[in-house]
């Protein structure tokens, strides 16, 4: 049982959303800049900080069309003669590293990021991480059947078209270490769970907190089980790494990358705490019998999903089931049909 204190509830900046295209000062030195998404969450938050010498970029949209065209725009007209010099990335998912290649080629921007993530990211934008069996196996053991694994499958196999190629050069970001961007000083905190070693940059001047996909102020951000790591714990990872953002006032105001700007940090991190102690109790409640991941994945998202949801849902899914085994909560047998599956001890 976890015990939550009581917080200052979650408020948002303002009422003004830009709109693709606009550069919008959310902050002194800081402008805002929303980039659409072909997906059902439909926009990224990007971040753009004026230097005496160029300007700094935090995370950068999708390799698409549509968001270069958005670029070449605002680059015409924001610039001013100065060079994007530098443009950091939060972590390699596509929606925030997917045009990282571009803009170095294109504007000579040199990538800032975390080691794991650039290497996952530079991985993933080169092509497949695996062959499809290999894909197809892992999700034969959570129990998706044969006729279904290409549908469940396809989010993976087709991710390296949302990424121009990641620079092969990059600037380490560290846990703990400071940068300089704009003549303030941003410290680096590393979140885990969400991806593999996610940059949050905190500056104590500006009491503000770049928070990425780490902090999200209505939606949880996806945990979830990897074919490559798959006996990974990762909701452990993301709610203890979540507990260092807990050392930030309470008055910090936290910039995400979706949704809209807010206060009320550590009540977003209840929240968080609240939430995922209720799935891990459905969970336990539902393996009374013994159930695969994908039947668990099905009960905690009846709603009709796309591929991509899909995924998502089984990856969540089984996150949840591998928190409470490593807890001791939930034991796994193999079937002799080589599917996992995990009833409640």
């Amino acid at each position: 049982v976890t015990t939550l204190t009581e917080t200052k509830p979650v408020e948002y900046l303002n009422d003004h959303i830009p709109e693709p295209g606009e550069v919008y000062e959310v902050l002194p030195g800081i402008h805002w800049i929303r980039m659409p998404l072909p997906f059902q969450l439909n926009h990224i938050n990007l971040w753009l900080m004026e230097e005496d010498d160029g300007w700094v970029l935090v995370d950068t949209g999708i390799n698409d069309d549509r968001t270069k065209e958005i670029w070449r725009d605002i680059f015409g007209r924001l610039l001013n003669g100065k060079s994007l010099k530098r443009l950091i990335c939060t972590h390699a998912h596509p929606d925030h590293i997917g045009l990282g290649g571009w803009l170095h080629n294109e504007y000579g921007a040199e990538l800032a990021i975390t080691r794991e993530e650039w290497t996952f990211g530079r991985i993933v934008s080169r092509g497949p991480m695996a062959t499809k069996e290999f894909y197809h196996q892992y999700l034969s053991q959570i129990g998706v059947p044969e006729d279904e694994l290409d549908n469940y499958s396809r989010h993976l196999e087709s991710a390296e078209h949302l990424y121009e190629e990641v620079p092969a050069r990059y600037e380490r970001l560290r846990d703990g270490h400071s940068i300089n961007i704009g003549g303030h000083s941003w410290q680096v905190i590393i979140g885990l769970g969400h991806s593999t070693e996610h940059a949050c940059l905190y500056c104590e001047e500006l009491n503000v907190l770049i928070a990425g996909d780490q902090v999200l102020p209505k939606i949880s951000p996806i945990i979830m089980v990897h074919s490559h790591e798959p006996m990974a714990n990762p909701l452990k990872d993301f709610l203890d790494s979540n507990e260092k953002l807990r050392h930030l006032p309470s008055s910090v105001t936290v910039l995400p990358s979706h949704n809209a700007p807010f206060t009320g940090l550590h009540a977003r991190l209840d929240q968080f705490v609240e939430h995922h102690d209720e799935r891990l109790e459905t969970v336990l409640d539902m393996c009374a019998e013994p159930l695969s991941g994908l039947e668990v994945s099905q009960k905690l998202f009846p709603q009709e999903l796309d591929h991509a949801g899909m995924f998502f849902a089984t990856g969540e899914a089984v996150s949840h089931i591998r928190y409470l085994e490593y807890e001791g909560k939930l034991r796994r047998t193999e079937h002799p049909d080589g599917i996992d599956r995990f009833q409640r001890v």
